[in-house]
Formats: C-alpha cells, sequence, structure tokens
C-alpha cells in the first residue's frame, strides 16, 4: 500500500508544478487600467471606448505620473476593448479600474448594453465609481491633472473619503447604480464629471438623474447639495440664506431626515429633516438678540427651496428618493399597488418639515 501511495503522490506534484503559473504575467508585461470611459461612436451604432492606463513606476510624484490613453470604435463593447489589446505591448488588466464614466449622449440614447458588458466582467470592481462625463469619456479622460501623484489619483480621491468631501460632489458605486436600474420605485443617479475651465482639473458639482434608461434631468450646484443633504444625510454641508440685507451660512455638523406618507386618495410626502451646526459666516451680532428669528428664517428658506427641488423631480418623471419604493414598503404592495402608485406620482405633494439649530456662532476673535 505505501508503494503505490508514494508514486501517485509524487506525479500529483509534477502535474501541479508543470500546470501552476502558466497564465500569470509579470507587473512589467501588463497594463493596469484605472479608468474606462464609454461613449456613443462617431459611426451609427458604434461605441468609443477610452481606457487609461497606468504605466508601473518607482516614482511617485505629483504631475510625473506616467499615464497612456488609448480609444477605438466598435459595434460593441467587447470587441472594442479586444481590439485594444492590439494597441498595446501589455496585457490589459482591470483589476484596478475604480473610475468608470459613460458620455452624456450615451447616456441620453440609454446605456443598458455598455452597462450588461462591464456587470458580466468579474474583474470589473462592484465598487468601482461611476459618473457621467460631459461632453464625452474620451475629453475627460484625457485630462492629465498636475495634482495627480498616480494615474487616475485625482478621480479616486474626489468620489472616495480619503481626499475632498464636498456637499456638491455625490459618489456613486456601480452595484448601487445597477441595483437602481432594476429595483421597482428607485431611479438612478450619476455625479457629472467635467474638466474645469483652465482645463488643469476636474469639476464634479452637479449630479444627472436617470429613469430606468436614460438620462432625464441635471440638477444645477445649487441644486446638487440639497438633493445631497436630504437624499444623502451629508451632514458636512451648509445652507446659505439672505437675511437682512446680508447673508448668513449655516454650517451643518449633522443632518436626519424621516420620510413619511399621508393622505388615502393621492399620498402626501412628509419629509422632516433635522439639521444643526454653527455660523460660518455672518454678523455676529444677529445671533446675541435675533438666534431663534434666524432658526425660523432658514427653516421656512430651506424648506421652500428643497420643496421646489422634488416638483422639479417629480414633474421629470424620475425617483431618486426611492419614494414608491418607501410606499411599497409600507403597504406591503401588491403589483396592482404599484400601478396605481405609478399613475399617482405625477400629482405626489410635497411637504418638507425642518427643524434647524444653531450650536454655536464659530468663533468670533
Amino acid at each position: 500500500m505505501r508503494r503505490r501511495t508514494v508514486p501517485l503522490f509524487v506525479l500529483a506534484v509534477l502535474l501541479l508544478a508543470l500546470s501552476g503559473g502558466c497564465g500569470f504575467k509579470d507587473i512589467d508585461k501588463r497594463f493596469f487600467v484605472v479608468a474606462l470611459g464609454i461613449d456613443n461612436g462617431v459611426r451609427p451604432n458604434m461605441y468609443k471606448v477610452t481606457l487609461r492606463l497606468a504605466v508601473p513606476s518607482s516614482k511617485i510624484e505629483s504631475g510625473k505620473t506616467i499615464t497612456e490613453v488609448e480609444s477605438f470604435e466598435a459595434p460593441t463593447v467587447a470587441e472594442a476593448v479586444r481590439h485594444l489589446k492590439a494597441l498595446v505591448d501589455k496585457e490589459l488588466d482591470f483589476g484596478h479600474c475604480r473610475v468608470i464614466l459613460f458620455g452624456k449622449s450615451l447616456i441620453e440614447a440609454g446605456m443598458d448594453e455598455p452597462l450588461s458588458w462591464i456587470a458580466r466582467r468579474r474583474d470589473v470592481s462592484s465598487v468601482a465609481y461611476v459618473g457621467m462625463a460631459e461632453p464625452n469619456a474620451f475629453d475627460v479622460l484625457k485630462l492629465h491633472p498636475l495634482s495627480e501623484r498616480y494615474p487616475g489619483n485625482a478621480l479616486m480621491l474626489t468620489f472616495g473619503s480619503e481626499g475632498t468631501e464636498s456637499s456638491y460632489t455625490l459618489t456613486e458605486y456601480l452595484f448601487d447604480l445597477i441595483r437602481r436600474r432594476t429595483e421597482t420605485g428607485k431611479d438612478g443617479y450619476l455625479p457629472i464629471v467635467r474638466k474645469d475651465i483652465d482645463g488643469n482639473s476636474y469639476r464634479v458639482d452637479k449630479v444627472a438623474l436617470l429613469d430606468k434608461r436614460k438620462l432625464r434631468l441635471s440638477l444645477t450646484p445649487e441644486e446638487t447639495q440639497l438633493f445631497n443633504i436630504s437624499a444623502k444625510n451629508f451632514d458636512k454641508s451648509a445652507i446659505a440664506i439672505p437675511y437682512e440685507g446680508t447673508r448668513i451660512v449655516l454650517a451643518l455638523s449633522q443632518v436626519r431626515t424621516r420620510v413619511s406618507f399621508s393622505g388615502t386618495d393621492v399620498p402626501e410626502v412628509v419629509i422632516r429633516i433635522r439639521a444643526s451646526g454653527f455660523v460660518e459666516q455672518g454678523p455676529p451680532q444677529l445671533l446675541t438678540t435675533k438666534a431663534e428669528s434666524i432658526e425660523k428664517h432658514m427653516e421656512s428658506e430651506f424648506s421652500s427651496q428643497l420643496e421646489d427641488l422634488l416638483y422639479k423631480i417629480r414633474d421629470s418623471g424620475v425617483d431618486p428618493y426611492g419614494f414608491g419604493l418607501r410606499y411599497m414598503a409600507k403597504i406591503f404592495g401588491k403589483p396592482k399597488d404599484w400601478e396605481k402608485w405609478k399613475a399617482d406620482y405625477p400629482r405626489v405633494t410635497f411637504r418638507v418639515v425642518s427643524d434647524i439649530r444653531i450650536d454655536k456662532a464659530g468663533i468670533v476673535k
């Protein structure tokens, strides 16, 4: 028995030695795809795929990153990527692709096919950041910001919490976008990425709202901040309002939102928001005698602005807040209830109840 076991063991070790490592390529023989862009092609029924490739380097300095941008047009995204391999001398590695941008014209026409290809790729991370490039992904990805320490670093820090955290910038992940496109009662959104005026950096201060197929509405920077506060509970925001000939800016430190429904025929969506913070800018003497009056004025102004935004989003036919999903969960809805909600949504009313508190006046020297 022992004589038979030993030869079998030796044979297994030899087979493992022969089969292992046959598909491995060294790091210097790979191009790491750090960003992927998909646009409509110049020719009809074509896709233009753009890859931003990182060249491994031992030096990490701002503005010294080595990067290469390649693009190709084909009838499908899969064919374009396969053809892009013929334009480079190293294997394409999508394991580090953290940013995926879709061109504006592509989203306006519908991006089901490109998104289906991305979802099927096992080497594309589900936590990759997604956004809408304006005017197109190729022009945005070929930008080389001077602040980048390694390729793709600027966009990753913009969307991630490791770098800047702005109330005008929303972060959306690939897995959430895919889920919102199939989820009943919840629609998707994408941050809009564009070049700054000087062309040396990115500007991400607007958001695009989508239905189940394509782009329906783009919000202004001010509306984007309101959406970030009310939908994402982003507590590093600011509320700026005019008051008695001056302007007061309240830097928020805490935001809490609660959604409820009232009414029997056509639902009324009631949004209660509690926010607190400190006065970042404003005449200090106003707070000594008129703190309560300022809070009431802020509550009225904020509620009015948010209600205007909610009606604007409703009239565009999208539901990024997920009111429909909340409503169906509340009534344990059946398919006929969902059809009723879709018929009622264009007539749904909104009421915002704000509770804003000034914790302190900041540091006044």
